[in-house]
């Protein structure tokens, strides 16, 4: 199993719905590098992993790319330490990463936070993380649910924009090509059947 051990355990214990490990190779170029046979799922089923595989590829690895190289810019000895790093953080995801005094790797963890349905949910419809939702408001379109949360009294979910317009891209802006969750409440959003997806 590949990954940083900690980071998962954190992750394990707090039960969140999707965990996923990837040694990295962190030597050449800016950030580091993933190998395809070098990665591990530690939690999650399909819909669940898939909902934290889009948010990772759409922003998330390059934002904790930008990271790296910045870490790396100001520890000159990173690779000569065992040091747990933050490398990106937000209200529905989490990447931990540490060289663990390994030359040229990067051990990472990365994780859906866990749900939090409290408060009000106005849906007619159960939600739960890696569901396919058509977000209605502001014709933002299809998405996977990463995962419940709540906002003072109200229970929305953090939902993954598939393919936002270009005006979410814009404002939502995160790494190189990607783009940022988005906090919608039950009435904003309705639930596609799996079957009914492509």
């Amino acid at each position: 199993m590949f990954g940083y051990k900690s980071g998962v355990a954190q992750a394990e214990f707090d039960g969140s719905p999707a965990i996923w490990g990837a040694r990295a190779i962190a030597t050449e170029g800016p950030g580091f590098g993933l190998v395809p046979d070098r990665v591990s799922w530690y939690a999650g089923n399909e819909a669940e992993r898939s909902a934290l595989v889009l948010a990772l590829n759409k922003g998330v690895l390059d934002a904790c790319r930008e990271k790296f190289e910045q870490l790396k810019s100001e520890h000159w000895d990173i690779h000569r330490v065992a040091k747990e790093y933050v490398l990106y953080e937000d209200e529905a995801i989490k990447v931990l990463g540490n060289t663990r005094n390994s030359h040229g790797y990067l051990y990472l963890a990365a994780w859906v936070k866990p749900n939090n349905f409290e408060g009000k949910w106005v849906g007619k419809w159960q939600p739960s993380s890696g569901d396919k939702v058509e977000v209605t408001v502001n014709g933002i379109g299809r998405a996977l649910v990463l995962r419940g949360h709540r906002i003072y009294s109200v229970a929305g979910l953090c939902v993954m924009p598939i393919s936002p317009p270009d005006w979410y891209r814009k404002q939502n802006r995160l790494g190189r090509n990607g783009w940022t969750h988005a906090w919608v409440t039950g009435a904003e959003c309705n639930h596609i059947n799996h079957k009914e997806v492509a």
